[in-house]
């Protein structure tokens, strides 16, 4: 359960769970964010409020917990202090190194639109929110019961509202009465009294409301996103559920519909695919807890599902796609080489040698000694004492998986 890290130090791989313990618990600026654009987004400032129960958001009782998660997760990627391939979920995942790696890279290149996904993908929540609750149950004898006209938006809104309250009430009172147990300790205790379950009715597709697409445009704008960012951003909360449905199991057969809704929009099928999955990822597998009898867990099945499937659909493409990503670490490793003085010239002023079949030899040795994690060949003293030296200078600037 190791990879290899910088340095050629053994890295355990940590399950998700651990690892999104640690990141949930570091310090980073996501509630000051949260803050942020609450203050200026009436809709935000409301969706933060929106109840959400433990079958299948135990990360706390309201929406700004999943928001706040989704934040540090993003950030810990962002700065390296998380890496997919360490996950051992993904780790067993053998010969997707390289996918799950792409993901990893997908969410730091585009980071301001995964901000964006993460203040916007919900904020609908708070006007779709319906309760219900089972059959004999507390919440039910409160009437807490999913009316017939709960997905209706012209009929349900202001029935919707009224239960919405209604539950803020009684979850305000629940609270109260615990002073000194966590947000999660008191959620977890108030859905095993009362059984009350939250639902959003299409929250998803409401993101092409005028009002949704608009909130959506001035988020965007304030962190810098092209038009076309915000047309894509629209597609991927549209479908950022879809997942969820289409890779309960592995399906390849459903990879189709989304290389399809790539060319209907526009979009490059590979890169949308892996924003998508960039998604879910934060969203799906990071940032939605789920409770079981020993606690609560994290699921990575959607997207393990998902990238198997992907591969099943078009093995050919994986086998294109991984040339591309071995040619750009090589463009990227060769960049660094010559940045601390490993590159060809650099080490022919180190070695005194002149352009040479045995130079070649020893440019070749020195090259896969540091990549591979072997020993370094060996000169003089003052040589290998640089040498050692702009190696350590290449590791701090790069991360071998």
């Amino acid at each position: 359960m190791w990879r290899r890290q910088a340095g050629h130090q053994k890295k355990e791989t940590e399950f998700l769970s651990d690892v999104v313990e640690r990141v949930e618990h570091g310090r980073d600026p996501s509630d000051q964010i949260l803050r942020t654009e609450a203050d200026q987004e009436p809709l935000i400032f409301e969706s933060l409020k929106t109840p959400q129960t433990p079958s299948h958001h135990a990360e706390g009782p309201f929406l700004r917990d999943h928001l706040r998660l989704m934040l540090r997760v993003l950030s810990a990627v962002v700065n390296d202090q998380l890496h997919l391939t360490q996950i051992e979920e993904l780790a067993r995942l053998k010969g997707f190194e390289g996918e799950v790696e792409e993901i990893e890279e997908t969410i730091k290149e585009n980071s301001a639109l995964f901000e964006v996904f993460v203040l916007v993908h919900d904020a609908a929540k708070w006007t779709t929110v319906y309760f219900d609750a089972p059959e004999g149950s507390r919440g039910r004898a409160l009437g807490f019961l999913e009316s017939h006209f709960a997905h209706r938006h012209d009929i349900g809104i202001s029935e919707r509202a009224k239960f919405r309250s209604r539950y803020l009430e009684l979850y305000e009172t629940f609270a109260s009465e615990r002073i000194g147990q966590s947000e999660t300790q008191i959620q977890t205790e108030f859905y095993l009294i009362y059984s009350i379950d939250s639902h959003y009715a299409n929250h998803d597709k409401l993101i092409h409301a005028r009002t949704y697409r608009e909130l959506l445009e001035r988020v965007s704008k304030r962190h810098r996103l092209a038009p076309r960012d915000v047309d894509l951003l629209e597609t991927l909360i549209t479908h950022h559920l879809d997942p969820i449905t289409d890779f309960r199991s592995i399906r390849p057969q459903a990879v189709l519909r989304y290389h399809a809704l790539a060319v209907k929009h526009g979009y490059d099928a590979d890169d949308f695919i892996d924003l998508l999955q960039g998604c879910v990822f934060l969203d799906t597998v990071c940032a939605s807890k789920q409770v079981t009898v020993s606690g609560s867990t994290h699921d990575t099945a959607v997207l393990t599902n998902f990238l198997q499937s992907e591969h099943d659909f078009a093995p050919w493409r994986r086998t294109e796609k991984e040339r591309v990503r071995e040619d750009r670490h090589t463009r990227e490793r060769n960049t660094i080489f010559r940045e601390v003085g490993l590159d060809g010239i650099a080490l022919m002023d180190l070695l005194e040698m002149e352009a040479s079949p045995q130079f070649g030899q020893i440019l070749r040795r020195i090259h896969e000694a540091i990549v591979t994690g072997n020993p370094l060949p060996h000169f003089k003293k003052e040589i290998d004492a640089e040498l050692v030296k702009r190696v350590e200078q290449f590791y701090e600037k790069t991360f071998l998986v």
